[in-house]
């Protein structure tokens, strides 16, 4: 690992040969309050519509993979890091056994009752989840790793849920990505991904990837870069400032999300013609199995 220039009190590290970087510090940790009480978080439980507002393209991609692995729906799924139950309640329409954990209590307790979730989805942690002995046949982990200051570790004690057979879906942000947004930094993202990244943390996990892709958005990427103008820098938000103009803004992203799905048909020529280029916006996802 070569060292970089550091973020902050975050010294900052990269591996040359798979392009994986991590932020460390002594006092990084995963902190519940830091999510249940960040406005971004907070107003994703009411700015989505509906919770297929929250599906975006790695989801898409992982319900293509499911259902072509399972297309009778007999698999029983864990959502690690599920927010507020979105894709457990998209997995449940699809006729999976969908269940979710996240330690953002707020945002549990709102997908237990807004969404009508109840116990499928809850606040055990992972270790919880291994001490009642029930192991799944797909864990999916989705934008949850680079959250995380210790990934192997973590990453072993999620596999023990995972049956003999089973698969792991992972995503993250691309650390290839064309621009960065202020997001992708510490305390919010500890870590920043490649697929050779994910495949080699896996491969040393015993695990053989099933299928990889990357996401090239065009809409996503103008979006985010437009949202950086509506945020006041000087105000407190994991994700580079809280919006100004609330009203407005609720409802200008209320209106994103709604033009989502025909922005990106619309612009799929765009998105295909620049990912043969080689350029990528802003996710990234791995499948891959024992």
């Amino acid at each position: 690992m070569k060292s970089i220039a550091p973020y902050g009190a975050y010294d900052h590290v990269r591996c040359e040969e798979c392009g994986y970087e991590s932020f460390r510090s002594p006092a990084a940790a995963i902190a519940a309050h830091l999510y249940e009480n960040d406005t971004d978080y907070c107003d994703d439980l009411t700015v989505a519509s509906t919770h297929e507002d929250l599906i975006l393209w790695h989801h898409r991609n992982a319900v293509e993979f499911l259902r072509s692995r399972y297309p009778s729906g007999n698999a029983a799924v864990l959502d690690v890091g599920c927010f507020n139950g979105f894709f457990v309640k998209k997995l449940l329409s699809l006729g999976f056994d969908a269940h979710g954990i996240d330690f953002n209590t707020r945002a549990v307790a709102y997908g237990q009752k807004a969404l009508g979730l109840g116990p499928r989805v809850s606040s055990l942690s992972v270790d919880q989840c291994i001490a009642r002995g029930k192991r799944f046949d797909v864990i999916t982990l989705f934008e949850v790793l680079e959250h995380v200051p210790a990934v192997r570790p973590f990453l072993e004690n999620v596999l023990k849920l995972l049956k003999d057979d089973g698969v792991i879906i992972i995503s993250t942000p691309n650390n290839n990505m064309c621009w960065r947004p202020p997001l992708d930094y510490p305390p919010h993202h500890l870590s920043r991904f490649t697929i050779a990244s994910l495949n080699a943390c896996l491969s040393g996990l015993g695990m053989k990837s099933l299928y990889a892709a990357e996401q090239m958005s065009t809409y996503e990427l103008v979006r985010h870069y437009l949202g950086t103008f509506f945020r006041a820098k000087d105000r407190s938000s994991l994700r580079g400032g809280e919006f100004k103009c609330e009203r407005i803004t609720t409802g200008l992203r209320r209106g994103m999300n709604r033009l989502r799905g025909t922005a990106n048909l619309l612009l799929t020529p765009v998105d295909k013609g620049l990912h043969r280029l080689g350029i990528r916006y802003i996710s990234q996802i791995i499948v891959a199995g024992r």
